[in-house]
């Protein structure tokens, strides 16, 4: 009886420690209790140009990133929402999201909450043309300059400067070789979008993905990475419209950096 008693706990005991390693590894095989915690993202979008119906790549941006069923996104049209009560309960942000339809620009109180949620570890993504947001070349919206932005945005489109992109037209985006948990794994893949270059910055970057330009005759950068504060964020260029966004790979990418800016990696 004592022998049955005894392998009923082994097999017990090999059932958990099997279960712990099959639920909590991560890619590279280590323990790693955060996989199991749901990711809170909210999509900040609304008032974009024209050319750029949010209205339509919003949801398709939910819906690539909820693919991961760790990761929940709500959705707000309200961009004072940042500096709202429930800010605190997001891991990442997504800023889908220009001020071309709303020319006073970001209040005071929104903008230090946006600042403190990122310098206190708070992630971010932001997407294609939100870096034209709160800059004093946007025309109509030249009270909304925001400096401070420059800063969590390092690449700026500039309507004063050689900010261009090529025709909207299909392209391949290649990975560079900076290894990136949000490029591992990633292939060459094609997609339809308007390939954005001489967008302005200061600091630096460190491409994760590129494509040819036929304007330029340059391998332009594409997305890249960089902390702010404690705050991880990752900006792409790519996502002009809901065809933009169909590629696999994008999606993938979506995803990856969502995990990665809420340091769920």
């Amino acid at each position: 009886m004592k022998t049955l008693i005894r392998l009923f706990q082994i097999i017990c005991f090999l059932f958990f420690v099997i279960s712990i390693s099959c639920t909590c590894r991560n890619d590279h095989g280590k323990i790693s209790m955060k996989q199991n915690k749901p990711i809170k993202g909210l999509i900040l979008t609304g008032h974009h140009h024209p050319d750029h119906p949010w209205q339509e790549t919003t949801p398709v941006i939910e819906d690539a990133l909820e693919l991961n069923d760790r990761i929940q996104v709500d959705v707000s049209t309200n961009i004072e929402d940042l500096s709202g009560p429930k800010l605190k309960n997001y891991d990442f942000l997504v800023l889908n999201y220009c001020n071309w339809e709303k020319p006073e620009g970001l209040s005071s109180g929104s903008k230090e909450a946006f600042i403190n949620y990122l310098k206190n570890g708070g992630g971010l993504l932001i997407i294609h043309f939100a870096n034209g947001a709160w800059h004093y070349s946007l025309p109509g919206a030249e009270a909304s300059d925001w400096p401070e932005f420059r800063k969590i945005c390092r690449r700026m489109w500039d309507h004063q400067g050689n900010s261009a992109h090529d025709v909207y037209d299909t392209f391949t985006v290649h990975k560079t070789t900076l290894p990136h948990f949000i490029t591992g794994g990633l292939y060459s893949f094609e997609t339809i979008d308007e390939l954005y270059y001489n967008q302005v910055g200061d600091d630096p970057i460190e491409p994760l993905i590129i494509a040819h330009s036929k304007n330029t005759g340059k391998e332009e950068p594409l997305a890249w990475v960089y902390n702010y504060g404690k705050g991880r964020i990752f900006q792409t260029l790519l996502g002009h419209n809901a065809e933009s966004f169909k590629s696999p790979e994008q999606k993938e990418m979506l995803r990856k950096a969502a995990v990665w800016v809420s340091k769920k990696d």
